[in-house]
């Protein structure tokens, strides 16, 4: 078991760890707390743990991870043994993202090996004294990983269509393209397609395709001569009234303005 006192700085900026350590516990092993202000990640390796937090209860078994909100009463103990890995950390935006773990994947989540190794490597960086800046980067890759959604079964199948219908916008986005004609490409319906389209990519179909015909956009900005009209036409926005409306709720400026800005 190791602590570490943040900085003034890392209180302020960045992601640090309090506690960190690694337990081989028995049936006597039994932690209760009305508080300790901070996040808990809490990796069984072998074995389990029961555990609660307010109102909420888990058995955390092997490979398994809970995420606790230590702010709050909480407790955790063993009925038989357990291995453990753990970090109490705050910091930062860590309110938010346990709150956005917690929403999309709950507070026990399956323990990838990358997951246990992120925490192995935040009990070496607290032993060994390393900086700050390290351990913040390590904890933010951690909660990213946490953030990480598993593959469902048919995630793989529905990954590799989505793949193509955004292989088609690449290629299409000067034309007219509707969110049905792309379902239909990869024999989906309309609102399904949508869906899972954004649980793929995180954007919407019809954001996704803005994003590509503005991107393009700036390029032709920059490197041709050609009129607003033209690149409207050769970008899919048909009217040079509509390019400057997209262009402008996306960038905060006209396209002239970004045309004049420098590289």
């Amino acid at each position: 078991m190791f602590f570490s006192a943040p900085s003034q700085n890392a209180k302020k900026f960045l992601y640090y760890p309090i506690a960190v350590g690694e337990f081989y516990c028995n049936q006597e092993y039994k932690v209760s707390r009305t508080h300790y202000d901070s996040f808990l990640a809490l990796f069984v390796l072998e074995g389990s743990l029961s555990a609660a937090e307010g109102k909420n209860q888990w058995l955390v078994e092997k490979n398994e991870i809970l995420l606790l909100n230590c702010y709050q009463s909480h407790e955790y103990f063993t009925k038989s043994s357990a291995h453990t890995l753990w970090v109490h950390f705050d910091g930062s935006e860590s309110q938010n993202w346990f709150e956005e773990i917690r929403a999309q994947s709950g507070q026990k989540l399956s323990g990838r090996e990358s997951i246990a190794e992120n925490i192995k490597k935040i009990i070496r960086l607290v032993k060994t004294n390393q900086s700050e800046y390290e351990l913040s980067g390590t904890l933010y890759t951690l909660l990213m990983e946490l953030a990480k959604p598993m593959e469902a079964p048919g995630k793989k199948q529905k990954t590799k269509q989505i793949q193509e219908s955004v292989k088609y916008i690449h290629t299409h986005f000067q034309e007219e393209i509707s969110v049905e004609n792309l379902a239909k490409t990869v024999y989906m319906s309309a609102s399904h397609f949508s869906k899972v389209f954004k649980e793929i990519t995180s954007f919407s179909p019809y954001d996704y395709l803005l994003a590509i015909r503005l991107g393009r956009a700036k390029e032709l900005l920059v490197k041709t001569e050609q009129t607003i009209s033209e690149i409207a036409c050769q970008t899919g926005f048909h009217s040079s009234s509509n390019f400057i409306y997209f262009f402008k709720k996306e960038t905060g400026i006209s396209p002239l303005k970004f045309r004049k800005m420098m590289f």
